[in-house]
């Protein structure tokens, strides 16, 4: 496929069949891993970020690979990008994100509620095409919630619920989605304290349930209004517009918008993100948001949705 080629709607609904049936295969895998705890390993990538960063499971490692090798039978010239394959890089950047179609996948996100046995932990996967999110699914296999989008086609809960945002425009009746991460380092401890003081101040309501596909999606069908995070790696946005890359896809299909936590063009590789029912109220997010700068960022280029 050239950089200048549009996938056909036909290949997308093609390709998203395909995901889906090895997405909810790997939610089986998960289901039944998730009341074995036995499988849980350190690594050492990252740990500043926060103790959830600090940690590998068996099942993460499993389930990528079912999804990778099962699009990889399929389609053999499809390029992929996943979290547990990442977990080696030297400088923690991404080492090519090509104009062909590349596969975006978190096997689990939520891995600090999966090893503790909480039931919100998801499988995310998006796929872009020319540096740009054309599909993207968030399924979380407790819960049996599967939040899908194709862009242009609108973005669904299990096939067939038509998500569309809350439509909340103010602050003050929104409830805002964010991450607190144990374990991290004291400047990017205090950032996340300052922005809770911030929003129990002015929003309506603030929860921190994690994982962030999940939290994005939720945004997308109206189950809160507003999410924002910083030191999120593109694979964990996999699933919306470029889901937090990609889920951000999910958002904008159900009608809402996504914005870098600075207010610019939302950019896929830049680790951060602003996730809202509306543009009104992503805009306003961001001006009370307090920012902490993730880096290296991803990617070195700028990659908007």
């Amino acid at each position: 496929m050239s950089p200048n080629e549009d996938v056909n709607p036909l290949d997308l609904e093609h390709f998203m069949s395909v995901a889906l049936k090895l997405v909810h295969e790997a939610g089986e895998m998960i289901v039944k891993a998730l009341d074995d705890r036995s499988t849980v390993e350190a690594k050492s990538a990252n740990e500043p970020e926060g103790h959830a960063s600090a940690i590998l499971t068996e099942t993460d490692t499993n389930v990528e690979k079912h999804i990778i090798s099962g699009l990889a039978s399929k389609f053999p010239e499809h390029r992929f990008i996943g979290e547990e394959s990442m977990s080696d890089a030297t400088d923690g950047q991404i080492a090519q994100f090509s104009h062909q179609p590349t596969w975006i996948i978190d096997p689990i996100d939520g891995t600090m509620n999966f090893v503790h046995a909480n039931p919100l932990v998801c499988t995310s996967v998006a796929l872009t095409v020319n540096r740009h999110v054309v599909l993207g699914i968030v399924n979380n296999p407790v819960t049996r919630s599967c939040y899908t989008a194709i862009k242009g086609k609108g973005a669904f809960l299990n096939g067939s619920k038509l998500l569309k945002t809350s439509g909340i425009e103010d602050l003050g009746q929104a409830m805002i989605f964010m991450e607190l991460s144990a374990g991290a380092h004291e400047h990017k401890r205090q950032v996340a304290l300052d922005n809770v003081a911030a929003f129990m101040e002015k929003a309506h309501a603030i929860r921190c349930p994690g994982p962030a596909a999940l939290d994005i999606a939720w945004v997308g069908a109206g189950s809160g209004d507003a999410f924002f995070h910083f030191s999120i790696h593109v694979w964990d946005m996999a699933a919306g517009e470029l889901s937090s890359l990609i889920c951000a896809l999910i958002v904008t299909e159900a009608g809402g918008a996504v914005l870098d936590p600075s207010g610019k063009e939302f950019d896929m590789m830049s680790r951060g993100i602003v996730a809202a029912a509306t543009p009104q109220l992503a805009k306003e997010v961001v001006e009370h948001l307090k920012i902490y700068v993730a880096l290296p960022r991803d990617y070195p280029e700028h990659c908007p949705l």
